[in-house]
């Protein structure tokens, strides 16, 4: 794999490291209590923030990496910037609940997560269509 690739890749795996540690290995007593203007609460905002950025910058490498070579495959896309990011935020709260004092697993932040997921698609799909015309792919 070239230098470029890697640069590509990069950018997901430091926000799902990021991630990893916000959820897991951060003390709950580290995090500030936030009012939350919205009817729900300010975490489940930020779960969705972390993920519109895990999954844009997962669709932004693969774009980047395929794109080139002409073999963009929209199953694969859906697999590595849809479901890895989903299945992570599930592992990253069975983790939770399993295995970190003071923390819980939350089915509203797993929701939270996978929106954040979907809000990326419209996006991705015009980057993908942008990119494309831009290199002279379909």
């Amino acid at each position: 794999m070239d230098k470029r690739k890697y640069t590509y890749i990069a950018l997901p795996v430091f926000i799902a490291l990021v991630i990893l540690y916000l959820c897991c290995f951060l003390p709950p007593s580290d995090i500030p209590e936030v009012d939350s203007p919205f009817p729900f609460p300010f975490d489940k905002i930020v779960h969705f923030l972390m993920y519109v950025g895990f999954a844009g910058a997962s669709f932004f490498a693969y774009v980047h990496l395929i794109i080139k070579e002409k073999r963009f495959n929209y199953f694969s896309a859906i697999v590595w910037c849809f479901l890895v990011p989903v299945v992570f935020g599930g592992l990253i709260e069975i983790i939770q609940y399993n295995y970190c004092p003071g923390r819980s697993g939350d089915w509203l932040d797993l929701l939270a997560d996978t929106i954040g997921v979907l809000f990326v698609i419209p996006f991705a799909v015009f980057y993908k269509r942008f990119m494309g015309k831009r290199n002279g792919s379909r």
